[in-house]
């Protein structure tokens, strides 16, 4: 049977296209509560750096990749919890990288699961407006979940 595993040749570059004016990241331990520290840390970096976006559904999206994280990226028994990475950035385009990692370097069904065949949580964030891309991470022990948010223009 032939893997729908998105390979890391195939996913867009990690980096940014425009230069980062505010960046910020925290590593947490895999574990209930993270996705609501997540939302929590989110929301204060996003208002310090004053990203014009929709900060609420920035929020939720980060709240969403955090429990994505914690789920699929097994977690061994309490003494042995395995960290989850957040980060936020903001580009000179005003667009907002929401980067979450974690110790996996797989994503098996990566397009089905953004397109909410495999569970709902990369489909709401695809649904709040994201461009989702996933890579490995420069050590390629572990795996970043991408997700991009444009500032939309307000109605006429």
């Amino acid at each position: 049977m032939e893997s729908k595993t998105a390979s890391p040749e195939t996913v867009r570059s990690p980096h940014a296209a425009a230069a980062v004016t505010f960046d910020w990241s925290r590593k947490f331990e895999a574990q209930p509560n993270t996705p609501q520290l997540a939302r929590l840390h989110g929301r204060t970096r996003l208002t310090m750096a004053r990203w014009r976006g929709n900060q609420e559904a920035a929020v939720v999206v980060a709240g969403l990749l955090t429990a994505n994280a914690v789920v699929h990226a097994n977690p061994g028994p309490l003494g042995d919890r395995r960290c989850i990475g957040l980060r936020l950035a903001v580009t000179e385009a005003d667009e907002l990288l929401i980067d979450v990692s974690d110790p996996l370097p797989q994503f098996p069904d990566f397009a089905a699961a953004a397109a909410g065949e495999r569970g709902r949580g990369l489909w709401q964030v695809a649904r709040l407006g994201c461009d989702l891309t996933w890579f490995l991470t420069d050590d390629g022990d572990g795996k970043i979940v991408r997700a991009r948010m444009t500032v939309s223009p307000v109605p006429a």
